[in-house]
């Protein structure tokens, strides 16, 4: 009997089509079986379907992409032939569908457009992606009016919503990817309820949501059930690994799998087992400091320790609660994060740059208010010790009657990695087998590791050996070390026995390497004593721009974070400093070729790390590929399932063999296999869950009128599809209601629609306006202006002073400025903990930063919520007997301020002094100075005549001047010297 799909575009009638007829659209050599099951039930009815990763997803999306773009043999056909069925109906040819993929990453859309190419898709068959550089929303309008699949950011796809560019009666149907994420505050489920509720016939179109993260949809009270009521779906269906159908053909031609077992150093079993040792103390302290935690013995198995997940479930049992645990509490939750990592670096690392990573944590902590207790064990001083020995030792000859007191001699100890080791041997085995063969062209082996920096060890050791990439680095190290000795000789004169004899060795290194005629470049600038090197200063202002508007953080967390990435950065820059002075020919003719061939049947080995595959889409890379040997140095569970699938696809096996390599023991095993553990458990929950769950009911929210009838005169039901009352309350004695007297409409900036607040206005029923504000982020009336800040985004305003001239633009144009502090509803409501509070007065306290700010600005209101919810009812309340909003006074507001108006100098009556004529050059060097806006130019330029007259002032006059944050970077920047000589 042969299989069918059920078009739902609508719901007056469903068309059965013949399987085969889609066969031409999905090719069935590129797509297994149990994905086509998967396109049939999710294009027959509605619904989430949760795969398991690796099991191609991405294809998934990709075949329901072209269904719904081909429009003769795809979704329109189907269409035309129902409406020919009737006589009735004209036979005019049906306009492409507007069909919208939401939740789509740009690496993810780059993988998409190749799988559809190479399934030789029409180009004009391919998807548009819309972003924040396809125009404004003018220029957006005819790419909804000409229809096709368009993948849309949510924040562009909702301003165009309420803009009305679009309309939900010309949209068809969405595509969501990462289903995951669609929670009920999230911009996705924001769009689709915009989508149904304005949809007419009502609630018509359709939504096919897809997702490969089942662990993420199981976390937190029945978030599948939220999830699918935002997506407004009823089924749900599961493809996990263990399925039958699923397992029956991935088996049915396996790949001959290797597993590899490499057993680690003695050296690195006592590392480890101090690691151990480390966490169990760790958590000791972490259980009778706090009994906020629930502990279970499974919980504390090693193995768990291991894992990403430990630290995270820690911190969300501690998360409501963080602000009365003591900074030693809190220091030991972000210890088990540090110690994680150096699980991790332990295997992944060479000998010199872990032990770069310890000395570099143990530096940055002892500068912390609070330094990590693990530091301070038994375990720590026997990791450290250890990590020194697989680098160096010591030795000292017993003293004798002629040498009463012998010289120590430094022997380089460079003890390798010994995946290295195994990597050579396999390769070694794969020439042999191959030297054997008869082969009509090149054999390519796929090598595979984890990170970028993997990568370039695996490089460096394949192409340079293991002695001379070790030897790179030991001098590296050398080089670092002995700077920082040679800085603290010129200080107190003292040299170390270690640091003498570690300056010899890098004379010795050095000449060993490069020669006994080749010194160190003289042009190398030393870097001075705590000095803060450029690449970590950069790291910090991206992690600072990164972390606006997320959770609050207080100064002491952020510090006790940047102890471990500031550790990890510098250990791992060094490497970056190895391809500078490599005096050898390059290896690679590209990125990926390792051995380039000198005839057609040479070997041909390619290395890719997981974290440069396009979309994580590791389907694309075999098949371009096309390896007959997988080496797989770093275990991923989803590369190793595209690898079954790839051979599952292949009708001739090319692939012959799949080398797995893992450390015997180790923390890398258990993770592996912790991870295949969750995802199993993850769908055995969701199977029970989908058992025992009663469909979700689907209820469109009313329209906005509708639900201001029922917030305001107690409706208790409707009919005629939602739009007329079933009955009301009229026991209040007001008479009929009058709709007009509630104000609704709100002005909000676009860059809000970030945040998950315009979605809880929406659904409150507001009437949000989205526009490009200059003063401002929400607009209530014509008295009323709102900043709204996150706890993490005050913060980062007041250091900016960004704040200041935000507060100064609303005071100027609105009656009633308004500053919101919005708090995560997660967290505790407060701006300071318990322990922070003092009976002094400190300049740095966020309180006293507010103070200041509303003695400056006197008329400025402090809105406090706990949540978004309740800054909706802090608006209905703020807007009650105002006038709604003006749209276009609005839209001007701060837009007349130019530089020009802004820097031109005013007489007592306002008028404009016109002999008063400025320096145009004076004017842009003044602007261009750090911290200095057209309002703080404007009050510089009352005070002083010429710029040499700002530069000789006083710290305290520029501070009274242009502020006490620009005023001090003003009076630092005058003074700071050009350049080190």
């Amino acid at each position: 009997m042969d299989a069918e799909i059920v078009t739902a575009d609508t719901q007056e009638g469903r068309q059965h089509v013949p399987a085969e007829e889609h066969d031409s659209i999905v090719p069935t050599n590129l797509l297994p079986a149990y994905l086509a099951e998967a396109f049939e039930d999710l294009y027959a009815e509605d619904g989430l379907a949760v795969l398991g990763r690796g099991l191609g997803a991405l294809p998934l999306l990709a075949s329901l992409v072209r269904y719904y773009a081909d429009t003769e043999e795809g979704h329109v056909a189907t269409l035309r032939e129902e409406n020919n069925k009737h006589a009735a109906v004209n036979n005019a040819p049906i306009k492409p569908p507007l069909v919208i993929i939401l939740g789509l990453k740009d690496d993810e859309g780059k993988a998409l457009l190749h799988i559809l190419q190479s399934w030789g898709t029409p180009s004009h068959m391919l998807p548009t992606f819309v972003t924040n550089e396809s125009g404004q929303s003018n220029d957006r309008a005819p790419l909804y009016c000409r229809g096709g699949v368009l993948s849309i950011t949510s924040r562009i796809l909702i301003v165009d919503l309420l803009s009305h560019v679009v309309s939900s009666n010309d949209i068809d149907g969405m595509l969501v990817f990462h289903a995951e994420n669609v929670v009920p505050e999230s911009m996705e489920a924001f769009i689709l309820r915009i989508f149904y509720t304005q949809k007419q016939p009502f609630a018509s179109g359709f939504c096919k949501a897809v997702s490969q993260d089942p662990e993420k949809l199981m976390m937190g009270f029945a978030k599948v059930d939220k999830i699918m009521k935002a997506l407004n779906v009823q089924r749900l269906y599961l493809y996990p690994r263990f399925q039958h159908s699923i397992r029956e053909e991935l088996e049915r031609q396996p790949p001959a799998v290797l597993e590899l077992f490499q057993k680690l150093t003695p050296l690195q079993k006592e590392m480890q087992a101090a690691i151990v040792a480390a966490v169990q103390s760790v958590v000791r302290e972490l259980k009778s400091s706090t009994k906020v935690i629930t502990w279970t013995e499974a919980d504390l198995r090693i193995e768990n320790c291991v894992s990403s997940s430990f630290d995270r479930a820690i911190s969300r049992q501690l998360e409501k609660d963080w602000h009365r645990l003591s900074p030693q509490t809190k220091q030991l939750v972000q210890d088990l994060r540090t110690l994680r990592t150096l699980f991790q670096g332990l295997i992944h690392y060479d000998c010199i740059t872990f032990y770069t990573l310890l000395r570099n944590l143990k530096t940055t902590s002892a500068k912390t208010r609070y330094p990590s207790m693990w530091l301070l064990t038994p375990a720590a001083d026997v990791l450290f010790r250890k990590a020194k020995e697989r680098c160096y030792r010591l030795s000292r000859p017993k003293p004798t009657k002629k040498c009463a007191n012998p010289v120590a001699t430094l022997t380089a100890v460079l003890e390798p990695n010994p995946k290295w080791n195994m990597l050579v041997q396999v390769l070694d085995e794969i020439r042999h087998e191959h030297d054997k063969k008869a082969n009509d062209g090149p054999t390519t082996i796929l090598v595979m590791v984890d990170t970028e920096r993997t990568l370039e060890s695996v490089k460096s050791h394949l192409a340079d050996g293991t002695s001379r990439t070790l030897r790179i680095r030991w001098l590296r190290y050398l080089e670092s070390v002995n700077d920082r000795a040679r800085q603290r000789i010129k200080g107190d004169g003292n040299m170390p026995e270690e640091d003498r004899l570690l300056m010899e060795e890098e004379s010795r290194v050095r000449r060993l390497l490069f020669g006994e005629n080749h010194d160190k470049k003289s042009g190398t600038r030393k870097k001075k004593l705590n000095e803060v090197p450029d690449h970590i200063k950069k790291r910090r202002r991206v992690a600072a721009e990164k972390g606006r508007g997320e959770a609050t953080h207080q100064k002491e967390d952020l510090e006790r974070e940047a102890v471990l990435d500031d550790a990890v950065e510098a250990a791992e820059h060094a490497l970056d400093r190895i391809e500078e002075e490599n005096e050898i020919r390059d290896f690679y003719q590209s990125e990926e070729l390792m051995f380039c061939p000198t005839n057609p049947n040479e070997l041909r080995v390619v290395l890719k790390s997981y974290s440069s595959i396009e979309g994580g889409d590791a389907s694309l890379l075999l098949h371009e590929a096309r390896p007959a040997y997988v080496v797989l140095y770093d275990a991923d569970v989803c590369f190793i399932r595209a690898v079954e699938v790839y051979t599952a696809l292949q009708e001739e096996r090319e692939l012959q063999k799949v080398y797995l390599l893992l450390f015997e023991a180790s923390a890398e095993e258990k993770t592996f296999v912790k991870s295949l553990e969750r995802e199993q458990n993850a769908f055995e929950r969701l199977i029970h869950h989908k058992k025992t769950m009663a469909p979700p009911v689907i209820q469109v929210q009313a329209t906005q009128e509708m639900q201001q009838a029922m917030l305001s005169s107690g409706v208790v039901g409707s009919y005629n599809n939602g739009t007329l009352p079933l009955a009301c309350d009229t026991r209040r004695g007001r008479g009929r209601l009058d709709l007009s007297k509630e104000r609704s409409e709100i002005i909000v900036d676009v860059r809000e629609f970030r945040s998950s607040l315009p979605s809880i206005l929406h659904q409150g029923g507001m009437d949000l306006a989205p526009v490009t504000l200059t003063v401002g982020d929400f607009v209530l009336s014509s008295v009323h202006c709102i900043e709204r800040k996150s706890i993490s985004d005050l913060f980062g305003s007041f250091a900016s002073g960004r704040l200041y001239t935000q507060a100064e633009a609303m005071s100027k144009h609105y009656n009633v400025p308004c500053l919101l502090i919005e708090f995560d509803p997660n967290k505790s409501f407060g701006l300071q903990n318990a322990n922070e509070l003092g009976s002094d007065i400190r300049k740095d306290s966020i309180i006293t930063k507010l103070s200041v700010l509303t003695i400056h600005f006197p008329r400025l209101r402090i809105l406090w919520s706990r949540s978004p919810h309740d800054t909706l009812k802090l608006f209905r309340k703020l807007k009650r007997n105002h006038e709604e909003p003006d749209l276009e006074r609005a839209l001007q507001v701060g837009r007349s301020d130019s530089i020009e108006s802004l820097l031109e100098s005013k007489q007592g009556d306002g008028s404009i002094d016109e002999s008063d004529e400025i320096n145009e050059a004076a004017r842009n060097v003044l602007l261009s100075l750090p911290g200095v806006t057209v309002h703080t130019a404007r009050r510089i330029m009352d005070e002083c005549e010429t710029l040499g007259e700002l530069a000789e002032m006083s710290r305290d006059d520029l501070r009274r001047i242009a502020g006490p944050i620009t005023g001090q970077r003003l009076f630092t920047f005058f003074r700071q010297k050009l350049g080190s000589t």
